[in-house]
């Protein structure tokens, strides 16, 4: 049985006592609500928001499309590759469940690889269009505050 913890009882500089009571709290009672995932409390700073409100320039908009498409046509070779394979080589067997559960693998195998192939294919597009629209506003003069 826990005895109710005694006014004074707690250690100095404690400023939660209820937080040595429970010791996987101590991390929600930060001051700013940041911690680093430890049950002690540590407090991680965070990143200025300078830094996040900083536009993209194009350089950063292009080469990630470029790592985006390098990726999304890897997962296309591997698409085509794994479709073709699955294709050249049928599964044979005289137990049906077992036809029915190998065709449901492949179909969920290949089309995870399209799903991903697709996914960067827009990423890379998305970025593209993004650096296009970004060289554009740097090409264009800006309007003086009061127009």
């Amino acid at each position: 049985m826990d005895e109710p913890s005694k006014p004074g009882s707690e250690r100095p500089g404690s400023e939660h006592p209820e937080a040595e009571q429970n010791p996987g709290e101590r991390a929600a009672l930060a001051p700013d609500g940041a911690t680093d995932g430890a049950t002690d409390g540590t407090v991680v700073p965070q990143a200025s928001s300078q830094a996040q409100d900083q536009p993209k320039t194009v350089l950063q908009c292009w080469s990630g499309a470029a790592i985006a498409t390098a990726f999304g046509y890897g997962a296309y070779s591997l698409t085509t590759k794994i479709a073709t394979n699955f294709a050249a080589h049928p599964f044979t067997s005289s137990n049906f469940i077992a036809v029915r559960i190998s065709t449901a693998v492949r179909t969920l195998v290949v089309g995870m690889f399209t799903l991903a192939t697709t996914i960067f294919a827009f990423a890379a597009l998305g970025l593209l269009a993004l650096g296009i629209q970004t060289a554009l506003q740097k090409l264009r003069p800006e309007a003086p505050p009061g127009a």
